[in-house]
Formats: structure tokens, sequence, C-alpha cells
């Protein structure tokens, strides 16, 4: 090689570094490289010039030897006769003094990429490492990237997968591959953490094209994976709540066209995902006369959240696929995209809490009126037992003038009529007292059949399907046989002309939601009465209503509106149930669900025809009304017996710490004061076991409990108003009945001889 071409190559050398690595290096201007490349071509003719003037070429080859190798040469001045190769060195030492600066701009640049760089010559010894590499990966300079251990293990994107040393960028590069944004993963030795990378791997060629090695650039994506992967995962739990939440799920653009459709709104609206995407939400889901109302509110909460609005929460009624109609809440929200928004909304089935709530509103109503007329009644029947009491000591004195004695019957009849008034109101209001027992239904419905068929008429017939294992009712018999006969007049007046009457028994287990479902009071076996009419039916908008006290749809003087709410009063205070399933012109059927009894039910109770007796006892009567207390004395005292007279129970407490001897209490039970009749009773009773006891009242207000009495025997009541006879009369049956010092009844020889003759009717004895 002539003396050109040493000197062209010494020079070219640093440069062509230079140029690799602004190749490689991202953010290294274009105008860099031309400037690089001008710097190769003065080289290239400098040398050329040298080597063709210089007359001293010792001096000149030591300077050429030196740019081969890349170092600066000092070059001294020639001689004054040479004054061509005089300028000619000092070129030489600007130029060289110039490449040495460029080099270490070179290696200044390099080491302050933040990416780590990597050249490696043709075996794989590493002769360029920047900071960031060595740093990351450990490179050191003379490090052998094809056969020394590294100090970090490599992976594929999976992060997973170990990559082969064989496979590697910087080795591809090596064997004349390029590689282009490969990603890979570095795991370096703990407790640094892995490393993402984009890596591009270039090969390095002489003007021969003969390889000379390869250079590798390695870009840190670290964080821009682990913000793609948490923003991965963000949706995916996004995605995940949208399945699994208990309630619907619909996205739509501003324009209500559906975006997004979870699987709660397919079960929801009976539309599937596929069917929903793409459509209008207001066609799928609102009934045609909400339409206008609901593109009205998504409007206006369109422009309260451009304004700063946080969401909105709203019922509606819509409609399944199936055209039945449901309550649903919406929450709506709503997300900025573009120059549009996208509306999220939850969406939930709230028709039976609607419904429930209808319901609560309904029983505080009813609670409500309930206090109102039991209050009424309450002072209606005191008024009532005075007049019915002695509207018999009238007819008695004047039954030898019968103008008189018209008068006196026409009182009494009006006062059973106000009686049985005052006996609906309770009802309805729950708060009548009720002497519930175990009773056979199927026996009453019999006893009901009987007087019916006298009254309803030959045009309706009545039919019976009676369980025949039929289960004994809690309840107040008499009660439950007047309930009946309400449903059958009305069910009479709903078949104007002619029909079918069913009664009808079975027994049923109620779960807790079956339970809520029916209005019982509590779950397990009930017995279900069933009365079936096949007249006009019952208008929807009437059907809300039958149960309010004095609704009625018959002509004004028909009726007086309170056989049904009766009826539902008395049931619901015996711890029951009722519905009615009615459609027009398909009848009705009115199902009542009454709680089983335990043992066995009593024997009916016969009417006592003795004449009224006294006695000669004496008796504590309480009664905080004034007037009540002097009618009952009077009639007490009228029969014979002594009686203690207190306003309350502190005055009767008073009485009997004062050490009065008394054979029977016969005290009001709701009355005011530190306690009432039946605290009374009892805390008498926790001293003196045998006391009888007799409770009368017109209005319980639920101060009785259920059972109504202590182990042993129940506590007798009398309902107000009630006449002279049957006061009489429950008088003789409380101190009639023997008890022992417990208060429990004591056998008396003459009970068992009717067991006795069953007994031997049933088996009789062998004829010999």
């Amino acid at each position: 090689m002539n003396l050109s071409g040493r000197l062209a190559i010494g020079m070219l050398f640093p440069v062509v570094l230079l140029l690799l690595a602004l190749g490689f290096v991202h953010g290294v201007s274009w105008p860099g490289i031309l400037l690089a490349g001008g710097a190769v071509a003065m080289v290239l003719m400098t040398a050329e010039t040298i080597a063709r003037l210089l007359s001293k070429p010792a001096q000149l080859m030591r300077v050429a030897d030196g740019l081969a190798r890349g170092e600066q040469v000092p070059i001294g001045r020639g001689s004054s006769g040479n004054d061509e190769a005089t300028r000619l060195a000092a070129a030489l030492a600007e130029l060289s003094a110039q490449l040495g600066s460029r080099q270490n701009l070179l290696e200044n640049t390099v080491e302050s990429i933040r990416d780590p760089v990597v050249v490696a010559d043709e075996h794989g010894t590493v002769v360029i490492a920047n900071v960031a590499a060595r740093r990351l990966l450990g490179v050191e300079i003379g490090f052998n990237s094809v056969t020394d251990v590294r100090a970090f293990t490599c992976y594929y994107a999976d992060g997973v997968t170990i990559m082969p040393i064989s496979k590697s960028p910087l080795v591809c590069a090596l064997y004349g591959e390029s590689v282009d944004d490969f990603e890979l993963n570095v795991r370096p030795q703990p407790p640094a953490e892995d490393v993402c990378f984009i890596v591009n791997a270039r090969p390095l060629r002489d003007e021969a094209g003969h390889l000379r090695g390869a250079v590798t650039v390695l870009h840190d994506v670290t964080a821009q994976r682990r913000a793609h992967q948490a923003l991965v995962e963000s949706e995916q739990m996004a995605q995940a709540i949208v399945r699994t939440a208990l309630d619907a799920f619909v996205q739509t653009d501003q324009d209500g066209i559906v975006l997004d459709w979870s699987p709660q709104a397919e079960a929801l609206t009976g539309w599937t995902r596929s069917e929903a995407i793409g459509q209008r939400v207001v066609e799928l889901v609102f009934p045609e006369e909400l339409r206008l109302a609901h593109r009205q509110r998504v409007a206006r909460f369109l422009q309260e959240t451009a304004a700063g609005g946080m969401g909105m929460r709203y019922e509606t009624e819509s409609v399944h696929r199936d055209g039945h109609r449901f309550f649903a809440e919406v929450s709506l929200n709503a997300l900025r995209r573009g120059d549009g928004y996208v509306i999220n909304a939850f969406v939930r089935d709230v028709t039976q809490r609607r419904i429930a709530e209808e319901q609560l509103i309904q029983a505080q109503k009813t609670e409500s009126l309930g206090r109102l007329t039991g209050g009424i009644a309450h002072d209606f029947n005191n008024m009532l037992t005075v007049i019915t009491g002695t509207i018999e000591i009238l007819a008695d004195g004047v039954k030898d003038n019968p103008q008189l004695a018209g008068i006196a019957k026409l009182i009494s009849d009006a006062a059973d009529r106000g009686a049985q008034l005052t006996s609906s109101l309770l009802a309805f209001a729950r708060k009548q007292p009720l002497q519930p027992g175990g009773t056979d239904v199927n026996d009453l419905i019999g006893e009901v059949v009987r007087l019916l068929s006298q009254t309803l008429g030959s045009q309706t017939e009545i039919r019976t399907e009676l369980g025949r294992d039929a289960w004994l009712a809690f309840v107040d018999r008499s009660q439950l046989g007047a309930a009946l006969v309400n449903l059958a007049i009305n069910a009479r007046d709903a078949m104007p002309d002619g029909g079918t009457l069913t009664f009808a028994t079975r027994n049923v287990q109620l779960g807790i939601p079956e339970a809520v479902a029916r209005g019982v009071e509590r779950a397990g076996d009930h017995l279900v009465i069933e009365v079936t009419d096949t007249g006009t039916g019952i208008s929807p908008s009437h059907l809300e209503k039958i149960f309010d006290p004095f609704f009625s749809t018959k002509e004004v003087g028909q009726g007086t509106g309170l056989g049904l709410s009766m009826v539902f009063g008395f049931v619901k205070q015996s711890g029951g149930g009722i519905e009615v399933k009615s459609e027009q012109g398909r009848g009705s059927v009115f199902r009542i669900y009454l709680p089983k009894a335990d043992g066995t039910a009593p024997g009916a109770a016969e009417e006592d025809d003795q004449p009224v007796r006294g006695g000669n006892e004496t008796i504590l009567c309480v009664e905080d009304d004034a007037t009540i207390r002097d009618y009952v004395t009077g009639q007490l005292e009228s029969l014979g017996y002594k009686v203690l007279v207190a306003a309350n129970a502190d005055a009767a407490l008073a009485i009997v710490n004062g050490g009065a001897a008394f054979d029977l209490l016969f005290t009001d039970i709701v009355m005011p004061g530190s306690m009432n009749g039946r605290q009374l009773a009892e805390t008498l009773m926790a001293g003196h076991p045998a006391l009888r006891v007799l409770f009368t009242s017109g209005y319980s207000d639920g101060v009785l409990p259920v059972q109504q009495g202590r182990a042993g025997h129940g506590i007798p009541l009398l309902t107000k108003p009630y006449r002279r006879s049957e006061l009489a009369r429950m008088l003789r049956r409380c101190l009639d009945l023997q008890v022992d010092f417990q208060g429990d009844p004591v056998p008396q020889p003459y009970s068992v001889q009717p067991d006795l003759e069953r007994f031997l009717r049933e088996n009789p004895p062998e004829k010999s």
C-alpha cells in the first residue's frame, strides 16, 4: 500500500466509528453525519497530497503511522528550504487535532446515551460499552458476548422462555443479520428487577464488505410496558366487575346506541348481547309512551355533566322482551370520549321493592285507621255495655205494656247492631279480643254451609272440597265463622244470576320466602281455606282497595264496606295471611292461611239454657270508666255478690295489700296507670295461683298474650258489650271451676262418666 493509502486508512478509522455510532443512536441529526462524511473526504484528499509532495518520507511516515493508530502526532517545523513540506506538516497537525477532538466527541456522545450501546468486533469481543450497558448488563470492554458467562439472563417477550445466546440480537448481527425492534426481557442479578428492551442490531463491514463486528442499541421500555399491563389489568378488572355485578350494565354513546350489554342485562331484559349491540336502548327497554321522557332526561343529564355534574339516579318503568313490565332503578355516569360522551348505566330490578314500599304505605295507613277506629270502638263499646245491660231491666219492667215493650225491643236491636258494627271496626283494627284455640275448620265449614244453604238461595250452588287430613287451625272459631259468612255473602253478590260457591281446605308448609310473600306472621305449617266463586270478578283498579274500610262497590245503603276489612283484620290478628286472585268475568278466589294448632280441638261450647244464677262470693271489680263501674257494681250486687270496687290497678293492689279477701278478680284489660288488667292479674296470681280471674274488654290493644292464659287453663274473657245474663253465666263458670293450689283444674268424679259411656258403646261387653 502506498503512502496515501496508509494515511487515508489511519485517518479514516476513528471517523468510521463516529459514523456507526451516530447511525445507531436515536436522536443524532443527519447534518452531523454529513459533517463527518466531509471530514473523511478531506482526510483522503490531504493524504494524497502529502504522498505526492513529501520530500522527507521518514518524518511523514512516522506521522502517518500515528494517525493510522488514531493518535495525535506532534510534527516539528520543517527546514526553511522546504516550505511546502512544512505547510503540509502543519496541516497534518491541525487535522490530527481535529480528529482527536471528534473522537472525544464520539466517546462522550456514546457514554451520554441513556440506552445501552454495545459494539463488538468480529470475534464477539466488546470494544465499546457505554455507561448504561455497564450498569444494566454488567458488560465491560473485553467481554466476549458469545463465550463468556453473562451476569444477566435474556428471555423472550413473554418473560418466561429463556433466549439462547445464539438467538440474541448482537450475535445475530455478528452473523450478518439485521435486527429491527426486537422485544426481549433481561433479568439482571438480584436485587435488580427485570428490564424490558426494544433492541436494534446491525453488522459492521469494511470498504471491501467484510464483516468486522456488530453494534446493538437497547431501548428501555419497562415503564411503558408496565403502564400498558396496568391498563390491561384495569380493563380486565373493570370487565370482571361488570360481568359479576348484581346489577345489569349497559353502555351507550350519547345518541343512545348500545356499545356494551352485560349478561345481567340479558337476563333483565330478555335481549341478548348480539341483538342489543348497535340498537337504540330506548327502543329496546322503554315503553313507547316513556321514550320521549327518557330522551329528555338523558339530554338534561349530558348538560349537567358538561357543567360539572357527577351523575344521575332515577326509577322508571321498563318493558321486557316478552312484553311484561317491571320497575328499574338506573344509575348513570358519563365519560368524555373525543367530541362526545360514553354513557354507563347500572340497572337493577326494583319491582319487589316498590311492591314492599306500597305494602308498607298500606300497612301504615291501615295502622292509622286502626288506631282511630279502635279508639272510637272502645268508647262506643263502653256506652253500649250500659245500654245492653240496662235494657234487660227496662224490658222486664215494661213487659206488661206492649207499646213500651216494643220500644225496649227497638232499643235492644239497635244496641245489637251497634255492637256488631264496633266488632267489625275492631276486627279491621286487629284489636278485637280473640279467644283462639284448636279449631276443626272442616267441621266449622260444615256448619257455615248448613247456615248458608238457607240464606243464599237456590241459584247459588255450594260445594266443598275439604282435605280429609286437614290440620286443626289455631284461630277463634266464632270469628272465623263470621269471616267465612262474610266471604260467602260477597260471593253471592258477585253472582247475581247464580253460580257456584266452593269451600276447600288443604295443608301447606311455608318457607320464609313463601311466608313473606303471603303476609303470614311466621313460616311453618298452615291450613289453607279457599273460597271460590264463579262471579263477575274484581277489576284491577278495585283489587287494591277491597280490604280498605268502608270501601264498597255497592250502591249507597246496600252495605257498610266493612265486611272484607273485618276479614282481613281478623286473619292478620290471628297470625295468618289472606290473598285474592281475580279476573273480570272469571270469578274470584280468596285464600286464607291460618297457623296450624297443636293438640286436639275442644268440643263446641254448648249454650247455657239455665236461668240466670247469682251467688254470694266476693268479687274485686276493677274498671276505669266511672259509668261502667257504677253499672257493673249494680249488676253484681243485684246478682247477690259482694263487691270491692277499684278504679285502676294501683287501687286494686291497695285493697289486696290491706288484707281484704275476695274470690274472683273481674278486671277490664285496657286501663290507664302503672299497669293494665293483664299485668294486674299476673301480679296477683304470682302470690295466689288458685285465684279466679275474669277479663272484660271491648278493645284489647294487644295487651293479651297470644295464648290468653297461663299453664293449666285459659283465663275467660267477657267481651263488651255484654248483657246481664252473659255476665252471670261467665261469673258462675269461673267460680264453679275447681282448681288446685297451682291453678290447674281439679277433675270431678262425674267428668269421667261420658268417656266411660262412650267406651262402652264402642266396645260392648260380650254376652255370656
